[in-house]
């Protein structure tokens, strides 16, 4: 079967200028796909104008079945590319997966009886497409059996039972040669992605994994990641981003990987990843690890600096955790990206300029902050619609951390909004941001490049009165 696989093109302004990185799930789809012929294509590298090359490869490779992927604030463009499709093909069968899907797929099947999908694929996927795409190659397709598949049934939608989560030792390798282009980077390298590992059993009350894996940490085998390491060397990465949930939960899991990469000779390339404030500064000898394994860049998720504000987020941290994290990676010359969120229930103007002025006081080289965002099906949207909190309930095409859909007890949405842009765009001006800042002494072009577009986005963004920018030529 002839199957295309497509993410969505939609990312926040402000992360385009750092960088573009490939979608591995859909990799990992085609991957587990043997005796297809299967097509991914990243439409992040042709955004805004996508029709063309949406035409091309429906006129070309001429697909049966799509399968679209999509978080939540990219759903909306997935409906408009699935309706695009189909005005250029009625025949071709269309699919759809990610987070929102799997979230949402009763609310999603119930909402539209227009909706231009025939299936809808929950969880993880790579077993549950597989089946769905055997299963359509028969005369007499029955999808009754296939766990985690939500389809047409008439006018009506069917969704049949979950599936179990995968055993990881299973799953075949990505298959990136599927990939349709090139060209991922972060800064000034190219860049890969790779997972080692998949859930977390922590249950922040903003975050959506509890519901796509349940509260469990599941590691892939060690060979695995390494043959994994190595597929991508050779096919041209400089650098590779982990994407795990949380890296740094099974820390003697991550300890053998730092050595292994060491031992196989895979510290040419250089590595980044998202980790816990916790993980890290309990255990500097990991840190130690993880430089000498040639990690580069870690993402911390810092999130505030309020011992209140992560008390009431079940966050598994504190502000003195957190100056301990930073400081060991600051201590083995790792570049820090500081995760920051802001819009908690009793947020004031002050409290963000404080905040602020503590997270920059342990010297990160960048800081990423972000609106606390209700997510669907999370406690915080439950709690948050409750108290009245919630701006936008039902526009999740701003779902995306960095435009403000709440109010606070002692702010209204605009306040907040303000608040916080003002305080990003004054700490871009900030002296402090680049005093011994990892990524000017080792990538300066890049770095002012990408800090004058972030700064142009931000002020776009202001100038919008925070909505999303409607540039998609579809």
């Amino acid at each position: 079967m002839r199957v295309l696989l497509l993410a969505m093109p939609d990312t926040a302004d402000i992360i385009d200028y750092f960088g573009k990185l490939p979608n591995l799930g859909l990799v990992n789809l085609a991957g587990n796909l043997p005796g297809h012929d299967v097509r991914v294509l990243d439409l992040v590298l042709y955004k805004p104008r996508i029709r063309r090359v949406l035409e091309g490869i429906l006129a070309e490779f001429r697909p049966q079945l799509v399968g679209l992927s999509a978080m939540t604030f990219q759903f909306d463009t997935l409906i408009r590319v699935a309706r695009f499709l189909r005005s250029l093909d009625p025949a071709v069968k269309l699919a759809a997966g990610g987070y929102h899907p799997t979230l949402m797929a009763r609310e999603i099947a119930a909402a539209d009886p227009d909706l231009p999908l025939d299936f809808l694929v929950r969880g993880e996927g790579e077993a549950t497409f597989r089946d769905l795409v055997n299963a359509l190659e028969e005369p007499e397709p029955d999808l009754t059996r296939i766990a985690g598949l939500s389809y047409r049934q008439g006018n009506s939608w069917r969704h049949n039972p979950d599936r179990p989560l995968l055993d990881l030792a299973t799953l075949p390798l990505p298959r990136r040669e599927a990939r349709l282009s090139q060209g991922f980077f972060f800064f000034d390298q190219t860049m890969d992605v790779v997972e080692t590992s998949r859930g977390c059993p922590y249950d922040c009350k903003f975050c959506s994994i509890t519901r796509m894996y349940g509260r469990n940490f599941r590691p892939f085998p060690l060979e695995r990641i390494l043959a994994d390491l190595e597929a991508v060397r050779g096919q041209g990465a400089q650098a590779v981003f982990f994407a795990d949930d949380n890296l740094t939960f099974d820390i003697g899991h991550f300890q053998k990987l730092c050595r292994a990469i060491v031992d196989r000779g895979l510290n040419d390339l250089r590595y980044a990843t998202q980790a816990s404030a916790v993980g890290l500064a309990r255990n500097p000898e990991l840190v130690a690890a993880m430089k000498q394994a040639n990690f580069w860049m870690v993402f911390v998720g810092f999130e505030s600096m309020s011992a209140a504000n992560l008390q009431g987020m079940h966050k598994p941290t504190s502000p003195e955790i957190n100056r301990r994290a930073a400081a060991l990676l600051r201590q083995h010359d790792i570049g820090i990206i500081a995760g920051v969120i802001f819009g908690y229930p009793e947020e004031t103007r002050a409290s963000v300029t404080r905040d602020y002025r503590l997270m920059k006081k342990m010297r990160p080289d960048l800081i990423y902050s972000q609106y606390l965002t209700p997510y669907p099906k999370t406690r915080l949207r439950q709690e948050m619609m409750a108290a009245g909190l919630v701006a936008n309930p039902d526009d999740f095409r701003t779902y995306d951390g960095f435009h403000c859909n709440i109010r606070t007890h002692r702010l209204s949405q605009a306040a907040l909004y303000q608040s916080l842009k003002r305080e990003s765009l004054k700490s871009y001006f900030d002296p402090s941001l680049y005093v011994q800042n990892f990524y000017l002494r080792h990538h300066p072009r890049a770095f002012f490049r990408a800090i004058a577009r972030a700064m142009l986005s931000i002020l776009a963004m202001v100038l919008r009165g925070g909505q999303p920018a409607q540039r998609l030529d579809i």
